[in-house]
């Protein structure tokens, strides 16, 4: 985290709205100065902007200053003179004007709830800027190749620059009325801890934001937590991306599902279809996944001279179409406990297929299998 410049504090009006409310509560002449000695705050306005020979002093060796007379040829009047320490660095000094034995405690509480305002407004702007730099990745990153070099310095800029990448989107169970994604409940907390670097779920760098009613997450590496929004949760993840065209590829497929959430899977799920199925369904209108899932079963089943691709691509499209069009998954366990293969009744059975598996295929993006 970068220093705490009070220099800075000033131009955005914080450091005089500080000083504005603890006034009136104290009772006495309130000054905040900067790390050159300079009043950038005051409850006596007259005094912003002249230099305060206490609060050079209190700088030089870090420790309290008492001013019991008034100093000619300076404006500093009898009070107490405190640092401001934050991360065990002096930013600044506060000063309680009166009897010094009178308003030092008093000017200790202040200046323990001016660095405590301080740093929750910093925490504040770095989480802010944290969010609009996440935010930027991923509409970067789905703006594709016109975007690439922007992305590419986004994501340098977050302490990722090379792959492999993991990136992952995650939905509350139920959608809306529309079928259109709503956020994890802890969505807002996931995305403060992933920037900050403190989520257990993301042990490496990462930069996550809610956008268009998903939550996303880029991080650097292949460790990410499927779970981290919840068991319960809706995720689509995909990992050990190597170049930026096939993760920007990516999130603009993922973009697809916001709209269409019940395709995402969750956890608790026995069968996953494929992750390249998955995203060519969110791309079909309404009017089509309605007409297919409306298709009997009998109609889609290939025949029984058909490849063992062939039977996994009509049963993966059956469900996807099937379960986009009414709004949720609830389908699949009906869908695979039916015969699945002329010879087999049930997802149970010892000649279970690789594409039945709890997993689903193993197909991967750029691979034919």
């Amino acid at each position: 985290m970068k220093p705490v410049e009070l220099g800075g504090i000033a131009g955005t009006g914080l450091a005089q709205r500080i000083i504005d409310v603890l006034g009136p509560t104290v009772q006495q002449h309130i000054n905040l100065m900067d790390a050159d000695a300079v009043v950038i705050a005051s409850t006596d306005t007259g005094r912003i902007g002249s230099r305060h020979q206490g609060a050079e002093e209190v700088l030089r060796t870090g420790q309290p200053v008492l001013v019991s007379q008034p100093i000619a040829g300076h404006s500093d009047r009898p009070g107490i003179n405190l640092p401001l320490v934050i991360d065990h660095d002096v930013c600044g000094v506060i000063g309680v004007t009166g009897e010094p034995k009178d308003v030092e405690p008093l000017a200790q509480v202040v200046a323990l709830t001016v660095e405590l305002l301080i740093e929750q407004d910093r925490e504040h702007r770095t989480s802010a800027a944290a969010w609009r730099a996440a935010r930027d990745l991923v509409t970067a990153l789905s703006s594709g190749a016109r975007a690439r070099e922007t992305a590419q310095e986004l994501l340098s800029s977050a302490g990722m620059p090379r792959g492999p990448w993991t990136i992952g989107v995650w939905a509350a169970r139920k959608a809306r009325r529309d079928g259109s994604a709503i956020p994890p409940a802890n969505a807002e907390q996931l995305v403060r801890e992933i920037n900050d670097g403190t989520s257990p779920g993301v042990p490496g760098r990462g930069r996550a934001v809610v956008w268009q009613g998903l939550l996303w997450a880029v991080v650097q590496g292949e460790t990410l937590d499927e779970d981290l929004a919840g068991e319960d949760a809706r995720r689509f993840i995909t990992r050990g991306v190597q170049e930026v065209d096939v993760l920007s590829s990516w999130v603009q497929d993922m973009n697809g599902l916001s709209g269409r959430v019940a395709l995402m899977p969750r956890s608790d799920e026995h069968f996953v279809p494929p992750q390249e199925l998955t995203v060519l369904a969110t791309r079909l209108t309404r009017d089509a996944l309605g007409r297919r899932a409306s298709v009997p079963r009998s109609a889609l089943w290939p025949p029984r001279t058909a490849s063992l691709r062939e039977r996994a691509g009509c049963f993966c499209i059956a469900i996807l179409c099937s379960s986009a069009s009414h709004g949720s998954r609830s389908s699949l366990e009906g869908i695979c406990a039916r015969r699945t293969t002329p010879s087999c009744s049930g997802s149970r059975c010892s000649r279970r297929q690789p594409w039945q598996m709890s997993h689903g295929c193993t197909l991967k993006k750029g691979t034919m299998h």
